[in-house]
């Protein structure tokens, strides 16, 4: 057993568990978040996917003690915020959209890639005011890139085909230019 200390969809907790215990067990059991767990096909299916740390993981194979003093957010909370908004009105507007197996974990994937795109997309029509905070987010996190390679290989964390790594990637590049335009980076 250990103390546990993470937060978890912008709240600190702490918990005794299993050091080896899976995140997805301790969101289940422990902390009543419902995630799609059921059919778990031990990291085949990709729907128990959480963003930790900015990174999507499928919480399937994360172990306790790899989450100390972590960020995760679940979907759960991730739809509450503008940025669930904004990819949701980018499905609409593409009239293209995860299926309802995967549509969390997706849609989660999607936001991933755009916590990183966001530091590196200047575009040469925007006003001085959103230039400087791109160009300061830029210059704080340098190793972040979006690109198709990229997009693929964290697409390819989720196994459901309803959508092409093409359809995601247009997803994102669309919700990025969205945010840009909004200032809801």
């Amino acid at each position: 057993m250990i103390k546990l200390s993470m937060k978890l969809n912008k709240t600190t907790l702490e918990l005794f568990v299993d050091e080896m215990k899976p995140l997805s067990q301790i969101l289940y059991e422990d902390l009543d978040i419902d995630i799609p767990i059921r059919n778990c096909s031990n990291n085949y299916c990709g729907n128990c996917l959480v963003i930790l740390e900015k990174e999507p993981v499928l919480s399937c194979l994360v172990p306790a003690y790899k989450l100390q003093g972590k960020t995760i957010t679940t979907f759960d909370s991730f739809k509450q915020s503008a940025h669930y908004r904004n990819i949701r009105r980018t499905y609409d507007a593409l009239n293209c959209e995860p299926c309802p197996i995967c549509y969390e974990a997706k849609t989660l994937i999607i936001e991933s890639m755009l916590l990183k795109a966001k530091t590196k997309r200047i575009d040469n029509n925007i006003d001085d005011l959103s230039r400087k905070f791109l160009t300061k987010a830029i210059d704080d996190d340098e190793k972040n890139q979006i690109d198709f390679e990229t997009a693929q290989r964290e697409f390819s964390l989720n196994s459901c085909d309803c959508l092409t790594s093409k359809d995601l990637y247009n997803i994102v590049t669309k919700a990025l230019d969205d945010r840009i335009k909004r200032r809801v980076l």
